[in-house]
């Protein structure tokens, strides 16, 4: 079966981290009331892809120590590690193909909410459904999308849907509309014509081709580094690392010796390095921008020699065409021996406004001429400038380098020097570490994409070979719904319901009936949260056998005995005894039962459930955290995971 596990949720800070590990079986998570257990399930949502952000005016706790959420999660044989911003980029997920633990090696793909449920179909290995539907109050048609946020809504089951006619989101329209395709993509009962088809193919392709060329390129600039053997580059991290834990320990044992030897004369000796040290971070700027100057002078004396030569060249167009003057010729016709007179000043009086022209020409040079020429001197002021001030500074430089040969003939400060070597080595080798750990993000980035091109691949060959299969068989629908309402109805059995004939699956509406009435229709909150849990079972069997290939294997569900578990009296107004039977819940057999059924699912599904006081048989075996309200809760400062790495 493709599942989705949930491994890990993690709430982090600048100064906090904890993490809810889960089993992949059943999970259930008790506490009081506001101690954030439903938080769990609502992180998770968040985490994959909810539109709505979390409310921080609520969540206070959590908004004081946590601004990430991360979620690890496994889809067949994939580890992914899921990030979401609590405080801001609420449209973006960060996407790390690595376990949690090693995010830090990996460069994660920062996508929008639409390309996680894009990914995660995929990962899956169904399709979106693209439903074209009429616009409200308009004649106009649109898309609209079945994605990985509808097929949520059989995973998590909220408190306030539970039990209630909202179950599925019914109450909202939008959500309401979507459902019945959504069921028919979970059980692949959507007929796709073969154009649908070849365009996914053709796009899957193309995007496999183009993570070819991009593996290419990063496959360059890691042979560029001499860093292609993925082994010897883990190497040598390690061996970076463990570099840097030696010369850290050196200067811990350094320092640890010195401190009987501190003294007044060891603070003066450190101040006199620190200003030594601040003169040549000084000389080095001013040298640096002496530099850039002189490349500046050096740049704009070219641009001046080029003026100087245009306006050469202007000087003598002018000089040429404009001051030569020819005198008038008498010109004989060498056949007829005819004479005539030749005017050149009729050529010249056209030319008058080229010459205007050109003086402009010559005036906007000599201009920039001028103006070049100034900011050169002004460069050269600098420049006198920064070398006065450098003197100054190597003047002040002896001064303190004298001071520092005195003093040390007084006092013995060996330590200083030695720390001050290990410092220069250890940021050293934190530089050298980084260029590495980037070599190897890089690397893992390939892997990344050499396993996209190998999902993708796979991706094509399955829809290649449904383009030969088109048409649902009307046999293999009546053999699903047959298997569903056989489970739905066993279920519904094992509840102490009685079964009716038209208790069953709607073939058109894919929505539980009982007794002839849907489970938007009756009003008994224990007869519905018996008839949405036994529906989401049977969904969730029909898995096991084949059929619901297109549901997570998941179910998150918070707070079932609210309608069902202990005989309590619901109306404090009701006296007799015949109106108390009436007005207590079911029995809390039906209560067990759930649980029973719950762990039974949980064998090869993962069930997520969120309960005050569970059965205290299942209390003990399934039971991973019990939060109370205040500091003791979900949001506790002893569970801080930072605090014992520091």
């Amino acid at each position: 079966m493709t599942r989705i596990i949930i491994k890990k949720l993690i709430m982090q800070g600048t100064s906090f981290r904890r993490t809810i590990e889960f089993n992949e079986g059943l999970t259930i998570i008790s506490g009081e009331k506001t101690s954030g257990k439903s938080l769990i399930l609502s992180l998770i949502d968040y985490c994959f892809g909810k539109g709505e952000k979390i409310d921080l005016s609520v969540q206070k706790e959590l908004s004081n120590f946590c601004d990430q959420i991360y979620l690890e999660i496994l889809i067949n044989e994939d580890v992914i590690t899921l990030n979401r911003d609590l405080k801001k980029n609420f449209d973006k997920i960060k996407i790390y193909f690595c376990p949690f633990i090693k995010v830090d090696e990996f460069t994660p793909k920062i996508v929008n909410l639409k390309e996680v449920m894009s990914m995660l179909m995929q990962k899956m290995g169904i399709n979106e459904y693209k439903l074209i539907r009429h616009k409200q109050h308009s004649t106009e048609k649109e898309i609209e999308l079945i994605s990985f946020r509808d097929v949520f809504r059989y995973v998590y089951i909220h408190q306030h849907e539970l039990g209630t006619d909202n179950f599925l989101g019914n109450k909202s329209t939008f959500k309401a509309n979507k459902n019945p395709h959504t069921f028919k993509m979970i059980f692949n009962l959507i007929e796709v014509d073969k154009d649908t088809l070849n365009e996914k193919i053709v796009e899957i392709e193309n995007a496999i081709s183009s993570a070819r060329k991009e593996i290419i390129g990063l496959q360059s600039y890691l042979k560029d580094r001499d860093a292609e053997d993925p082994i010897k580059l883990q190497l040598k991290v390690d061996k970076v690392a463990q570099e840097i834990e030696d010369r850290k320990r050196e200067k811990a044992e350094i320092v640890q010796n010195s401190n009987v030897n501190e003294n007044k004369e060891n603070q003066l000796y450190i101040k006199l390095k620190r200003d030594l040290k601040s003169i040549a971070d000084e000389v080095f700027n001013l040298r640096s921008e002496e530099k850039l100057l002189n490349l500046s002078i050096s740049s704009k004396s070219l641009l001046l020699e080029e003026y100087e030569a245009e306006l050469i060249e202007v000087k003598e167009t002018l000089e040429l065409n404009y001051k030569l003057v020819i005198a008038n010729q008498t010109l004989e016709c060498p056949l007829c021996n005819s004479q005539i007179n030749h005017h050149h000043t009729d050529i010249f009086s056209d030319n008058n406004e080229t010459e205007v022209i050109l003086q402009k020409i010559k005036k906007e040079i000599e201009s920039k001429r001028s103006l070049v020429s100034g900011l050169i001197e002004t460069d050269i002021k600098k420049i006198k400038r920064i070398n006065q001030e450098i003197i100054n500074f190597n003047q002040k430089r002896e001064i303190f380098d004298e001071a520092i040969k005195v003093f040390s003939k007084k006092t013995e400060v060996p330590f200083l020097s030695q720390l001050e070597t290990l410092n220069s080595i250890i940021n050293q080798l934190t530089k050298k570490q980084e260029i590495l750990r980037e070599s190897l993000r890089i690397y893992r980035k390939i892997e990344e994409k050499e396993n996209f091109i190998i999902e993708q691949g796979v991706e094509v060959e399955r829809l290649k070979a449904k383009l030969s299969a088109l048409q649902i068989k009307g046999e293999e629908k009546e053999n699903t719904f047959n298997f569903l309402n056989q489970e739905y109805k066993a279920f519904m059995k094992r509840l102490k319901y009685e079964l009716f004939e038209d208790s069953y699956i709607h073939k058109e509406k894919f929505i539980p009936y009982y007794n002839g009435a849907s489970v938007y229709s009756h009003e008994s909150g224990g007869l519905l949260e018996s008839m949405q849990l036994s529906y989401l079972g049977a969904i969730l069997k029909s898995k096991e056998v084949g059929y619901a290939k297109g549901h997570p294997g998941l179910l998150m569900v918070d707070s079932i005995s609210k309608y069902v578990g202990t005989l309590k009296n619901q109306d404090p107004e009701v006296s007799s005894s015949e109106e108390i039977s009436k007005a207590q819940v079911r029995d809390p057999e039906v209560y067990e039962e759930f649980y029973k059924i719950l762990v039974e699912l949980g064998e090869y599904h993962q069930i997520i459930l969120v309960e005050n006081t569970p059965p205290p048989q299942f209390d003990k075996i399934y039971t991973k955290y019990t939060f109370y309200n205040g500091k003791d809760g979900l949001i506790n400062e002893e569970m801080n995971e930072l605090k014992e790495v520091d």
